[in-house]
Parts: C-alpha cells; structure tokens; sequence
C-alpha cells in the first residue's frame, strides 16, 4: 500500500432538484464540453466573485485557521462592474465565495438580488450558515438564490464543534431548516440547499449518519476530501493526459479585483489581471492564458507553478499510474490532520 497526499473529491451522496430550464441545460453542456473541445468562448462561462476573505471560524483544516490573509471587502460597485460586463457577453454563473464567509459582507442580499435582475442563470455561495438569520433567509428567497451550500462537518453537536471552531451547531442547525421552512411557506424550491463536510479524520465515521440525517433536512448532501493547505508541496511530475477544466470555465475575482486562475491559488500566487482596470473578456482572451492553455493542452502543466502545487493534479497523476500497474484507488482520510489520502493497493 502507498499513501500519497491528495486534493479533495466531491461526492454527491443525496441528490435532488436542479434546474430544468432549456437554458441551464444549455449552461452545463457548455461546462462539461467546452474543455473537452477546446473552446474558448468570448467570456467565461462562470465566475467566482470573491466578496470577503474574512471568516469568522477557525477550522482545524483551514488556512484561515493558522495563516489567515490580511482580510477585505468587496465594493459593491466593483461587484457590479462584472456583472454588467458578464450580462454583455451572456455570463452564465457566479459563486459569491473564495476564502472566506460571504455572510459577513452587508451587501451580499443586494449582490444576490443584482445578479439575478442582469440575466445570471446561476447564482450561489458556500458559508458556513452561522450568519444566516430569519431575515436573511427570507430575503435570500426573495432575491433568487439559486443554491446555497452549507459546510457543516458534522451531524453531532461534539463532532461539529471539535472541526468548526467558533461555532454553534445547534444554531447552525436551526438556521438551515428555518430556511426549508420559510421555501415551503411561499411555495418555492429556491434556494436549493446542499449540506456538505470535508471528510476528514474527525468525522469520517459518521459519513452513514450524516448522510441519513442531513438527507431527511437538506435537498443535497455531499462529502469532500481534504484539501492540502498547510503543506502545499509542489509535485513536477510529467503528465501528458492532466489538462485541468477550469482554463476553458472561469475565473476567480478577489475582494481587491484582483484576478486568478483557480481555485487553488489560495494565496493569489498567478495574477492574470485586475478587474478595476482591466475588462474580464480581455484577461479570458489574453495572450497570457492562451500560452497556460497551450501548456495544459501539450501535458506540461508541470511548467507552471501553481499547478505543481495542485492536488487535483497530483491525485490524477497518482491515479493514472495506479490504474496502468492494474491497482485499485480509493479515498480515504488521513491520520495526519492536514492532509487526505489516496490508498492503492494492487
């Protein structure tokens, strides 16, 4: 058996509802084809939009826990600079989160609400649902929210408490099904609400009663692996087949403008651009990320350091290996507190 650090997979464990509009339809085709294909369309289809990167808990996993950044707030002007662009060139979805708890910021009902009145199909965040109040719940159902995601590690009081420090599972709680609750008063299916943990190994053995418990509340429950933030080792293996989707999908805005990669560039490490200066559609269509797509394109993602430092990459390249030996792979968490692993056995 090897152990082998990994970035985190999702799993959908309860799925229901989606959108079923000819246009949604015709957005997810797009995400799915688009880096199968190779094309690059005159906007990105989708953007992650950076509101805050201030958080009020310290997760035992995350870097905000041991290294936090220096912490900001979107302009709400700057926010409608994108979407005004993005409603130009049919942009398709935003999720209003990168590191931080989008709840804090006062504006975000008012982005929410901006959003959905200039055409995004899709609009959602992740937090961590200690901010959400009556009001905000009910007002969130009034702006359109698409779909909310609650990371909630836990389906016990003791082991929520232990991974989410700062907060309050008993309130977390009663915010979500308040929030279920208000969608049935006004004959609504929107927000969708997903629960999901990071699979870590605090709460790895209540994943059968998480998912029983959260299935019965929640329209969707999912578990993640955990994500390597502390070490963030760089990895230059070679791989021809690695060709990482996000270059043909989005971009992520921080709360200063400026512009990212991916997702894993959690320390802002390849700026491509700033959006108050620069228009969205000429960082998408610029030289600079043509040249990283060629990269990714050619199988020398290698050559760019924030895709060294990319667990997605490495754990596909770990895979890939494995399956050419005839080994099997299977997630799993680790003992070490930082990281997850990838177990192969042949």
């Amino acid at each position: 058996m090897v152990d082998v650090v990994v970035d985190p997979e999702f799993y959908y464990r309860v799925r229901k509802y989606e959108q079923e509009t000819d246009r949604y339809k015709e957005y997810r085709r797009r995400w799915n084809d688009n880096p199968k294909n190779n094309v690059v369309e005159s906007f990105p289809i989708h953007l992650d939009i950076e509101v805050t990167n201030a958080c009020n808990y310290k997760c035992y996993m995350c870097f905000q826990a041991f290294d936090p950044p220096k912490y900001g707030f979107m302009d709400f002007d700057l926010f409608k600079k994108m979407i005004d662009e993005g409603e130009k060139h049919g942009l398709c979805s935003i999720k209003l989160l990168f590191r931080g708890e989008p709840l804090l910021h006062k504006d975000i009902v008012k982005m929410v609400a901006y959003a959905k009145q200039h055409g995004v199909i899709e609009v959602a965040f992740n937090t961590n649902a200690s901010l959400l109040t009556e009001s905000r719940a009910r007002e969130f159902i009034e702006a359109g929210l698409d779909k909310i995601v609650c990371s909630v590690d836990g389906c016990t009081k003791e082991v929520y408490e232990r991974i989410r420090i700062g907060g309050n599972f008993d309130v977390v709680l009663g915010n979500i099904k308040r929030l279920q609750e208000f969608k049935k008063e006004m004959g609504v299916s929107h927000p969708i609400v997903r629960v999901q943990m990071v699979d870590t190994p605090k709460n790895h053995h209540q994943i059968p009663e998480y998912i029983e418990f959260w299935g019965k509340i929640a329209d969707q429950v999912a578990t993640e692996a955990l994500y390597e933030w502390e070490h963030m080792a760089e990895d230059p293996s070679v791989s021809k087949e690695f060709c990482c989707a996000q270059l043909w999908q989005r971009l992520m805005i921080l709360w200063n403008g400026d512009v990212v990669l991916c997702c894993g560039d959690n320390r802002g490490r390849l700026r491509v651009g700033n959006v108050m200066k620069d228009n969205l559609a000429d960082i998408w269509q610029s030289e600079r990320l043509k040249v990283y797509r060629g990269l990714h394109l050619k199988g020398e993602s290698h050559k760019m350091e924030i895709c060294r430092r990319c667990g997605l990459r490495k754990s596909y390249i770990v895979k890939k290996s494995a399956e050419l030996q005839g080994q099997t792979v299977t997630i799993m968490p680790s003992g070490d507190a930082s990281a997850a692993t990838l177990q192969i056995k042949s």
